[in-house]
């Protein structure tokens, strides 16, 4: 096999009063098929997080630890980890162990081929899961006694979680196939593939087991279930490093390669990974004041439902767009044929303005769907100008005249500037529109979150109007974003039979349809969630205004629209540095149509602590900045 010497800076440890570790064990020999195609041309190991191949990256911690030698079992082209390691690794000698069984065995296996290696105190490790140096320090510093690196068990995670005594020792090892449907996760932990094992545990219980299932043609097992059977029986020992302060990730797929890259991420790097996603922030722990929902709905009742019928909601059909729009119209207590429901309000907006309408007007700025859905050349935007940003609605109507258009929309509160355009201003527009045959479509979005809403909203006047329809996310105020769902309410019947032959027969999820069918029985709760949005809001606006030369216009939505000094570092360059920073996500409007759009910023409203903290780390970065 080929051989080479790798180097990598490192330091070798001070030992203390315990025993140093002098050899590791990897099973590597597996072929990692949950991450094809990479796999289909290089073994698993070699896996690059960050441009550091999992298995790179624990031969340096090892080495850097005081290893002396590292036995690697290979088998799927095992040649390409010859190749790369060679015989040694910055210093550490490397010897291997071949499988020839790799494709018909399992972990037990691959230990036993090394067991002549298990004579004297050894770390075991999987050679899937990326971790920090500290991880290792951490655990020889344990005295002598056997180890297994665990985490508090949380929904991501998968594989073999252990049960602890009040001392921290291991109770019982329960593999997947041992964890039911109904098995609680909060009173276990997982395991992170990572053991120290002592010479004396490895000689006395468990190399005369494993020889045991061995001999048994037991091949298939993992060897944790030795590990369980030595904890079950009381014969050893192993107490557990927590390594929930700890950073590592277990990869088996495409999407654990993701998590672990941002995980392992510099803040810088991690920055630019979410401005390229438009979502899924839950996966990476950073407070978000970017996207805008209800934080306060909806209440555990609905999780518990969704939970205890999962299997009904995934395995059947959901409803069609008829019985769609009679749940709606329980909701809001309009006729169901004037309804049409959307896989969110975006489905509706892609078409409405890529397919309904010949040009279309907004004023701007506002929410870029309706823009980015429309044929190049359709669109018409119509300035709502600073310092005020208020809807003149005679120069709008007029200038939908000018270019003819035949929809036009407003966005009230309007995102991002969080103003609301008044009632008697919208009936007036869409009186004058209706001179010119031009559909005025009012977007609701963030009308429950107004004060009085009401008396703010227009789905009641759409009867008297056919050229008027309301537009809503229910995703913001209900606070359902993954479920997805808007609906279009109006009149024009021959609108609602457009936009309804353009929507897909099963448009809308089980668990979405669920979610309708249960949302009458929320209502109070629905209504007391809103004013605590608004008195968390109202609560940021002032805080925001105490930052000196900050203006913060007063909000009507969820959110407060502000511009940062002049002195003061620009949109983006705040927005970067409270992430990097702060650990803090806000939106800048750098992007939007209006002048020095790179001076203004969107902060969505949390809970009062975390809106505290937002403002506390805002405020240092535009006072710092001015210094």
């Amino acid at each position: 096999m080929p051989r080479q010497s790798r180097t990598v800076a490192a330091r070798r440890p001070r030992w203390g009063s315990y025993s140093p570790v002098r050899k590791a064990i990897i099973l590597a020999a597996g072929t990692g098929s949950r991450l094809g195609p990479f796999t289909e041309h290089t073994p698993k190991c070699l896996l690059p997080i960050n441009g550091v191949p999992i298995l790179q990256n624990m031969l340096a911690h090892l080495s850097s630890s005081g290893v002396e030698e590292t036995v690697i079992v290979v088998g799927y082209i095992k040649e390409k980890i010859y190749d790369m390691v060679g015989d040694s690794f910055n210093g550490m000698r490397i010897s291997y162990v071949e499988s020839d069984r790799y494709s018909t065995t399992n972990n037990i296996y691959s230990l036993w081929l090394a067991r002549q290696h298990l004579t004297e105190d050894i770390v075991l490790l999987e050679s899937d899961v990326f971790f920090e140096r500290m991880l290792l320090d951490h655990m020889f510093a344990k005295g002598n006694r056997n180890v297994a690196a665990v985490a508090r068990h949380q929904s991501w995670m998968s594989g073999t979680v252990v049960s602890l005594d009040k001392e921290g020792n291991i109770q019982a090892l329960l593999e997947t196939r041992h964890q039911g449907p109904r098995f609680d996760y909060s009173v276990v932990f997982k395991t992170l593939n990572i053991y120290l094992l002592r010479r004396s545990f490895l000689r006395e219980q468990f190399v005369p087991r494993l020889e045991t299932f061995i001999n048994a043609g037991d091949v298939n097992q993992y060897y944790e279930a030795i590990l369980h059977a030595t904890a079950y029986s009381q014969q050893h020992s192993m107490t557990t490093l927590l390594c929930d302060d700890i950073k590592w990730f277990e990869v088996d797929d495409e999407n654990d390669r993701l998590s672990a890259e941002y995980l392992f991420a510099s803040p810088k790097e991690r920055y630019e990974i979410v401005t390229r996603e438009h979502g899924g922030y839950w996966r990476y722990g950073f407070t978000d004041h970017a996207y805008l929902y209800n934080l306060y709905f909806p209440p555990e009742g609905v999780f518990v439902y969704m939970r205890n019928h999962g299997e009904d909601l995934i395995e059947n059909y959901p409803m069609g767009q008829a019985a769609l729009a009679s749940l709606v119209s329980l909701i809001i207590r309009q006729p169901a044929q004037r309804i049409i429901v959307g896989n969110g309000a975006s489905e509706l907006i892609k078409i409405i303005s890529g397919h309904l309408c010949n040009q279309l007007i907004i004023s701007e700025p506002s929410f870029n769907e309706y823009a980015n859905a429309a044929p190049e050349g359709n669109i018409t935007g119509f300035a709502l100008k600073p310092p005020l940003f208020q809807l003149d609605v005679d120069e709008f109507a007029a200038e939908a005249l000018r270019c003819r258009a035949d929809v036009a929309v407003v966005v009230s509160p309007n995102n991002p500037t969080s103003l609301l355009v008044s009632k008697l201003d919208l009936l007036l527009l869409v009186k004058k529109l209706a001179g010119q045959d031009c559909l005025l479509i009012v977007d609701e979005s963030f009308i429950d979150f107004v004060d009085d809403c009401d008396q703010a909203t227009l789905e009641n006047e759409v009867a008297e109007y056919g050229n008027l329809a309301i537009l809503k996310s229910m995703s913001k105020a209900y606070g359902i974003c993954g479920l997805r769902l808007g609906y279009l309410l109006t009149a024009n019947q021959k609108l609602a039979a457009a936009v309804r032959d353009k929507v897909p027969i099963w448009n809308v999820n089980g668990f979405a349809e669920a979610f309708l069918r249960l949302l009458p029985r929320y209502r109070r709760d629905f209504l007391e969630s809103c004013q605590k949005v608004r008195n968390d809001r109202d609560d940021l606006y002032r805080r925001l205004t105490s930052i000196p030369g900050m203006t913060a216009y007063k909000p009507n939505a969820n959110f407060v629209f502000c511009r940062l000094p002049d002195e003061a570092l620009s949109g983006p360059e705040v927005t970067r540095r409270l992430f990097i920073e702060h650990d803090i996500y806000v939106k800048h409007c750098a992007r939007k149509p209006l002048p020095e759009s790179d001076r203004y910023l969107r902060i969505a409203s949390r809970t009062k602590p975390e809106n505290y903290k937002l403002v506390k780390a805002l405020r240092s970065i535009v006072i710092g900045n001015q210094l």
